[in-house]
Parts: structure tokens; sequence; C-alpha cells
């Protein structure tokens, strides 16, 4: 346990190089445990220093993240699907490989967080994977070269470089981005934004896997973190974010996510009501602090390839089908921010229109759904 928390815990939250040894199941997660008075009371606290430092990055933390049963779940997860990445495992499909991608999914599989400060706390332990990279190194002397993938170059190897001719080039790739989890590991890694939603909302134009509304509603469901994702959103910019977003929407209301055997929020009319007025909350903020410039619209250019059009076909069909989906019940009809956001509306519409309104059926059909009325208590409410 000592090794693990200074060597991989520390690394991975505060930042440096990260030692991934023999993979992790649950029954060593549970002789860790019993293994923690061991561990020196002086990393546990660097550790609850860092992740206090990354979980004020997105809300308040009044106190310092607890160290359970959770978070030594979650962390042996994230280490096993890093480990089938190591050269010993092959990189290819067998029963070892199996077993450890099997190990991570039954770790990670804790469950979404049931309040804000758990949802924090777990973002502050895995904030920074998108930061992860694998660094490659090949070592060029006289008589050939060797290349040691995500290890340290043994000093024998570089020994007598100016006799030999030695040289070393290094080569860093994204975890996430470049080298990608592995097949068997997709599962694990599902259950792992599952338990941690926070970080995925807050990247929603990540590729792999895609931004699923089926993971992050359960986190978009408190308040003041529905605030720091919408701010992220508008920061990144509402055409591109709103696009990623309104696309996830498609395949959340069509029941293809989350994907099959993972857990997750149903496509009830609540939750696709709720994610159609998130939407439009972005929208909002986008109009009441004047992110974006005006840009005027033409049929004479073509602007299908440019992002914003899958934002403006869902708000347009929302906005036609009930207003309540994009209007919020505590703004007045008229004023300068109603009349701001009618024409922000307007050139919505204006603009789903210029490209055929391409998808609108489908948009007006998730629309329809999300103002059917239901007799069940609201799960969502804004």
């Amino acid at each position: 346990m000592r090794r693990f928390v200074s060597d991989f815990l520390l690394p991975v939250v505060r930042g440096g190089a990260v030692h991934v040894g023999r993979p992790i199941g649950l029954p060593a997660v549970d002789r860790m445990l019993r293994d923690l008075p061991l561990v020196e009371g002086a990393a546990l606290d660097r550790l609850a220093a860092c992740r206090i430092a990354s979980g004020t990055r997105v809300a308040p933390v009044v106190a310092p993240p607890p160290f359970d049963e959770t978070t030594v779940r979650l962390a042996a997860a994230l280490h096993d699907l890093l480990a089938l990445g190591h050269p010993e495992l092959g990189g290819t499909r067998s029963r070892r490989t199996d077993r450890v991608a099997a190990a991570a999914l039954e770790l990670a599989s804790v469950g979404a967080p049931r309040s804000a400060s758990e949802a924090v706390n777990r973002h502050s332990l895995l904030a920074r994977l998108p930061e992860i990279v694998r660094v490659d190194r090949t070592v060029h002397f006289w008589l050939g070269r060797q290349t040691f993938v995500g290890r340290r170059v043994p000093p024998r190897v570089t020994a007598l470089p100016t006799l030999r001719r030695v040289r070393v080039e290094q080569t860093s790739r994204s975890w996430l981005r470049e080298i990608g989890i592995p097949v068997v590991g997709r599962q694990a890694f599902l259950a792992l934004n599952v338990a941690s939603p926070l970080g995925e909302a807050l990247d929603p134009l990540r590729l792999e896997p895609p931004i699923a509304w089926g993971r992050i509603l359960p986190v978009l469901r408190f308040p003041t973190l529905a605030r720091v994702v919408a701010g992220q959103a508008v920061a990144i910019g509402v055409d591109r974010s709103g696009d990623a977003l309104a696309d996830a929407l498609y395949r959340f209301a069509s029941f293809h996510d989350p994907p099959p055997g993972q857990p997750g929020i149903d496509a009830s009319p609540e939750a696709i009501a709720f994610a159609l007025r998130f939407l439009a909350h972005v929208v909002w903020l986008d109009v009441l602090f004047g992110t974006s410039a005006e840009r005027p619209e033409s049929a004479d250019i073509d602007r299908s390839l440019e992002p914003g059009v899958d934002l403006a076909v869902m708000l347009t069909a929302a906005s036609r089908t009930a207003r309540t989906l994009v209007w919020p019940a505590d703004v007045a009809d008229s004023g300068d921010l109603a009349d701001a956001f009618k024409a922000r509306l307007d050139a919505l519409a204006k603009r789903a229109h210029i490209h055929g309104m391409p998808r609108y059926s489908a948009a007006v059909g998730i629309a329809e759904l999300a103002a059917a009325p239901t007799t069940s208590p609201a799960a969502f409410t804004v």
C-alpha cells in the first residue's frame, strides 16, 4: 500500500512519473485497506492536499477527500487499465488480459456519485486522466537499436555513449487520445466514467468514448456542478460543445447510450427534457454574457461543415414543440434578455433551415417525447 500511494496515486493526482506494477484485483484492495495504518501519514497528507487543489478547480472543497474503499477501488481500476497497455501483456487479447480487464471492471463498478461532494472527491482523484502520457524510448547504437515501451532505459544500454555512438529518441503519446483504451478494457473504462462522470461532463469534445448523457446526467442534477459544466461548455464554444451534446442526445434518446451492460440513467421523458433544458441553458448563458460574435448567414455560403448545426436543429425542434423546453419558468416573456434570446432562437431556426433541417424529424421526436405528460415524480429539475 505504501508504494501504491507514493509511486502511483500521488503522481496520478499531482503529476510525475507513474509506476504501474502487477495488476490489482479486489482481494488485493481489501489487503491494502488492512495495511492502511502502515502508510506514512506524510504521504496521505500530500495526497489529500493535491486532491483538495484539484477539486477546488471545479467546486469549493470544505474537507479533505476521504481515503476510503471507493478511492482505492477507483485508483486500482485505473492502475489495471494502464497495465493493459504494458508490453508484457502483449497488446493482444488473451486469457490474462481478460482477467485483468474483468478485475478492473469489478473494481470500477461502484455506481454513480450520490452527492455533489462525492462527485468532486472522485473527480479530484481522476481529473488528470487526459494528461497521462506514455513515454517510449528508442536507443540507437552502433550495432542497432532497442525500444523500451513505457519503461526507463537501463544504464547498461546507454553505457559508453561516445564509443558506442549512443543516441536516445524519446516519444510521448497521450494515453487516451493516441494510444487508446484496449477493446478488452472498454467496459471497465466506461464503468470508471460512470463512477466519476464530472471529468467527462467537462470535456464534451472527447472522441473515445464520446460524451454520453446516460453517464453525465447523474452529476448534472447537482446545481453547483451543472453550472460549472455549463460554464465550461460556453468557454469551449457554444457551437462546438452544443453540437457534441446534441449529437449525444440523439444516441441517448434512441437507447444507444450507455452501451448494454453499463449502468446509467434511462432515456425517460424527464431525463430528455432535462438534457434539452441544459442545452438551452448553455445558449442562455452565451446570450447573457455575449461570448459569441454575430455571424451573418447567407444562402450563397455553404456552412455545412461549420459547428453549431446540430445544436440549431435540436433547439429549433424543442422550441417549436414545447416552449417550456427552452424557456425557464422564472424568466419574463419581455425585456432585453428575452428579446435577445428570441433573436438567438430565430437565428438558430434560420441556420437549421439553411441546411435543410438535417435530422429535424428525429429532433422533433425527441422533443415530443420530452414534452409528453407523465404521472411519475420528476427525476430532474432545472
